[in-house]
Order: structure tokens, then C-alpha cells, then sequence
């Protein structure tokens, strides 16, 4: 299987402390984590560390942060030979502080003046051998194009849905799977009830719909309208950040290995749950062994 994700991608600082610092005050940290970030890169790292054969396009300045940005995904094994790099342009990055006392953390973040990818800088040759395109919802017009490429080949194209937008509420129709959050899919559809919103968007096109709840887990629902429930894999939660797109990688990892709907949530959950015992989204991506026993036990 070969996997393209197109998107997002930034450096993450992310460190934690055991209380927040006053205005004017410092706090030194109790821990500290520089690693890549971004749904579309994260998903693929996800990916990637199960053996995967994956690629990532996406957009950086080419200064050195956009260097640091890319090494956190060539490192993983990952194509990165998509990437394009923009002269002159200062790159992303954030920065998340998480208060160990009480859980609650701050994210500061910049997009940097990166442009958006654009409608010339994606092609059908970045689609050759690709079994799966996953798109984040970011750059909608250039992702829309790969996405209808990807749909005329017969490629499987998956959907990040976190914000509505023009370009994103187009990307939902021409999708064969999408995976939003509860916030988005209440937006989009109107609706206020879990299977209304399913029933929504699977009426605008897509094969399978999948709402997640953060910690309240996820629900999906295939064209024959039954919805299927996975609860939260519970943990002592150290930092959320990244969960999602944990989410994402393995649900596309289950999907493609033909395990039932019911299985893809529930072995989703397991991963992004257990994601969240480290710092950001990669430190604690776990085996694939461990995700496995944990389903064999039962839960």
C-alpha cells in the first residue's frame, strides 16, 4: 500500500510545566519536545512507522525552520520529494505549554508567510503508485484538484474535515471517506444529533462518514445508514495534541486492511488514545502490536 497525505506541516515546541507562568514571570520547564506537527504530517508519520510506504506533499519557507520542518518526515521514511519550497518565506511553526497540575495547555502558533499550495504546484504525476490520497482541508483548491486526479484513477481519497470553508464543503463531496469533528460536522450539516449529521454528509457524497468526539470517541456510518459507535481508549492523558491525526493515520491503516467498519473505529480510538501518554503527536505513536493486543483483550 502506498499513501500520499497533503497538507499541513509546521515544527511543534511543545513543553510542560507545573503551573502556568504569572504575567512577567518565568517558569522553567519541566519538560520539552521539538518535533514536526501538522494533521496531514502526522498522519503519515503514523503510517509510516507501520511500515507504510508514504509520501507527503506540502509547502515551507526555504529557510532553515522549513528544512527542520521536512527532516521530521524524511527521517520517518517518508517521500518528501513533493515538497515545495517557497523562496523568501519565513516558515510555521507553534509552540504548545501544557500545565501538568490541572491538564489545561496554550498553543501559540504561526503560519509564517508560507502560501498556500496552489493549483499549479500538484499534478497527476504526484499521484503515480498511490493507493490512498489523504488531504487535510488546507490549500483546498489544490487539494480538490489531486482529489478529483485521485478519483478518476480509482485511488481511495480520504478527508480531514476540522473547519468549514468554500473549499472544504466541496472537498466533503467529492471524498470517498471523511473523518471530521464534531464541531465541523454540526456546522456543516445543521444537524444536532450524532446520526442526523452522519446521515448529512453521507447524502453529500461520501462512501463512509466518520465524527469524532475527542474523549467521548467516535462514530461511523456507511451508505446503508447504521451508525457504529467506539468509545475513548482511556488514558491518564498527558497531551492530546496530534490525537486526531493519530486517529486519522490508523483509521486509514484498518480501512485499507479491510477490517470491518466497527474494527477501524475501535483500533482508531486505541491509537489516538494511546498517543496521548507523551508530548505532541509523535512521541508516543504506539506499535502496532500494542494497538492489536489491546483489541484482542477485549476492550
Amino acid at each position: 500500500m502506498r499513501v500520499l497525505g497533503v497538507g499541513y506541516c509546521t515544527l511543534d515546541f511543545i513543553g510542560e510545566v507545573d503551573r502556568f507562568a504569572e504575567p512577567d514571570a518565568k517558569v522553567e520547564w519541566d519538560k520539552l519536545s521539538v518535533q514536526g506537527g501538522g494533521a496531514a504530517a502526522t498522519a503519515m508519520v503514523t503510517l509510516a512507522r507501520w511500515g507504510v510506504d508514504t509520501l507527503f506533499v506540502g509547502k515551507v519557507g526555504a529557510d532553515a525552520r522549513g528544512g527542520e520542518i521536512v527532516a521530521t518526515l524524511s527521517g520517518e521514511g517518508i517521500d518528501v520529494d513533493g515538497v515545495v519550497y517557497q523562496d523568501g518565506a519565513i516558515s510555521q511553526v507553534t509552540f504548545v505549554v501544557i500545565e501538568s497540575a490541572t491538564g489545561q495547555k496554550r498553543t501559540y502558533f504561526t503560519v509564517g508567510t508560507v502560501d498556500p499550495l496552489t493549483e499549479d504546484e500538484v499534478g497527476a504525476q504526484m499521484l503515480e503508485g498511490v493507493d490512498v490520497l489523504h488531504v487535510d482541508g488546507t490549500s483546498s483548491s489544490a487539494q480538490l484538484k489531486l482529489v478529483k486526479l485521485a478519483r478518476e484513477r480509482g485511488i481511495l481519497t480520504v478527508l480531514d474535515a476540522e473547519r468549514v470553508e468554500d473549499g472544504v464543503i466541496e472537498l466533503v463531496g467529492a471524498s470517498d471517506i471523511v473523518v471530521a469533528s464534531e464541531r465541523f460536522a454540526s456546522q456543516f450539516t445543521g444537524q444536532g444529533s450524532l446520526e442526523g449529521m452522519c446521515k448529512a454528509l453521507v447524502e453529500r457524497g461520501p462512501g463512509v462518514v466518520v465524527v469524532t468526539m475527542g474523549d467521548e470517541g467516535a462514530v461511523a456510518m456507511e451508505k446503508d445508514g447504521v451508525l457504529v459507535r467506539a468509545p475513548a481508549y482511556p488514558v491518564e492523558v498527558v497531551d492530546n495534541t496530534g490525537a486526531g491525526d493519530v486517529f486519522h493515520g490508523a483509521f486509514i491503516y484498518a480501512y485499507t486492511m479491510k477490517r470491518e467498519l466497527s474494527e477501524c473505529l475501535s483500533f482508531a480510538c486505541v491509537a489516538a488514545g494511546i498517543s496521548c501518554l507523551g508530548l505532541g503527536g509523535r512521541e508516543r505513536i504506539p506499535e502496532l502490536a500494542e494497538v492489536d493486543a489491546i483489541l484482542a483483550a477485549g476492550w
